[in-house]
């Protein structure tokens, strides 16, 4: 298999764009009402906390994908089962994003289009992008998205200067107590979306300088937690709670209510791009994610194999995964969380982080700062000394 490095600077916008890709376009934090912003920094700390075990059980890994942790810790009789699982869950995950995307053009500018056409050239596109190899995806994130940020800026700027922003919508803070804020801060805003940066123990292993890893990924935490507590604490100002918890689009209404002389109005397309370009790349994620993982257990030479047929999977699946999007953004807020996101974001690996240690212990290795077996793409065994002769990939 084909080796490939990412930069810092380009896992780091990664990691940024997948964590608010879609979690700007619904509401998040709703039974905290005016509280909201403050419920989503206390997820930001939780979700520090599981990140930092994703990064230490990769620590002991560190040339291996989550696939190949999972196949060295449990070999094949345990980890075949538990590594489908996880493909299927990326996969599923990229459906539901998909579905949200689709139906938010749909809903907005490209209303007269079949919501299937919508998706397929969606799924086409990230495809077409992902088979020139996870480097282009970087090298295109580290492009596009650094402009979605400043265009985002000005955007929120222009709210502000046109006067639809109004500090007493977010007072009295804390009124009703702190209950709702520590429940919606977990689960909730801790799995959606910090815990959903498992999917980077795919992505990781390509890094070029794994010193570095730790840093990049904390930083990357804190920096889209902090975007998305601005963001809502904007629309919260803007809208006011009420508002905020009945609008399907709060942000899009947010932006709509900007008028500035009678001049600069109706800004909310550009913003609508803008939530898609950050789809695109948490899409992308994810389909690398399944493809890397299927390439690793089966053993293919390239996850490009694979990405067709994911995106044959993906595309219809995403249609057909709900009724309408009140059943789908039920089952996401509430199923999923409750019983499919803390199981496989929290507790697995959490298990997997105690086996490894465990393992480390029992063959008389340091419990910090020391890798454990290494394997190269395709799941083999290599010799320690012989990976370190080497150097990083």
């Amino acid at each position: 298999m084909k080796r490939e490095q990412i930069g810092t600077s380009q896992l780091f916008i990664l990691m940024v764009a997948f964590q608010i890709g879609s979690s700007l376009i619904f509401p998040l934090g709703l039974k905290s009402g005016q509280n909201a912003w403050l419920a989503a920094l206390l997820g930001m700390f939780f979700g520090i906390l599981v990140v930092f075990v994703f990064l230490r059980l990769f620590s002991h890994f560190q040339r291996d994908s989550l696939i190949q942790i999972i196949l060295g810790l449990l070999g094949r009789g345990l980890g075949v089962p538990l590594c489908l699982t996880y493909i299927v869950y990326f996969t599923y995950e990229a459906s539901r994003v998909v579905r949200d995307f689709s139906e938010l053009l749909a809903a907005t500018i490209l209303v007269d289009t079949p919501q299937s056409v919508i998706i397929v050239c969606f799924i086409a596109v990230i495809i077409y992008t992902l088979r020139g190899g996870i480097e282009v995806f970087g090298r295109m994130a580290e492009m596009v998205f650094p402009f979605v940020m400043i265009v985002m800026g000005i955007t929120w700027f222009t709210v502000y200067a046109s006067g639809a922003f109004k500090i007493r919508h977010l007072t009295p803070i804390m009124f009703s107590g702190s209950a709702n804020i520590w429940r919606e801060a977990f689960p909730d805003l801790t799995v959606l979306p910090y815990g959903e940066l498992i999917v980077f123990i795919m992505l990781w292993p390509f890094l070029g300088g794994k010193g570095k890893l730790s840093k990049i990924s904390l930083a990357a935490v804190l920096t889209g937690g902090l975007l998305l507590t601005i963001n809502i604490l904007a629309m919260l100002a803007v809208l006011g709670p009420e508002l905020y918890g009945i609008l399907k689009y709060p942000l899009l209404a947010s932006v709509r209510m900007v008028s500035i002389g009678d001049f600069l109005e109706r800004i909310d397309a550009v913003v609508i791009l803008l939530m898609v370009a950050g789809g695109f790349f948490k899409i992308g994620v994810y389909v690398y994610g399944a493809a890397l993982g299927t390439a690793h257990l089966f053993k293919l030479k390239s996850p490009c194999d694979v990405m067709v047929p994911l995106g044959a999977i993906i595309a219809p699946f995403s249609l057909v995964m709900a009724e309408n999007s009140g059943i789908h953004s039920k089952i996401g807020l509430g199923f999923d969380v409750k019983y499919v996101h803390l199981t496989l974001q929290i507790i697995i690996p959490s298990l997997l982080l105690l086996l490894s240690f465990l393992k480390l212990k029992k063959d008389g290795k340091e419990q910090t700062g020391q890798e454990g077996p290494l394997r190269d793409n395709n799941g083999n065994m290599e010799n320690g000394d012989k990976g370190q002769a080497e150097g990083e990939p």
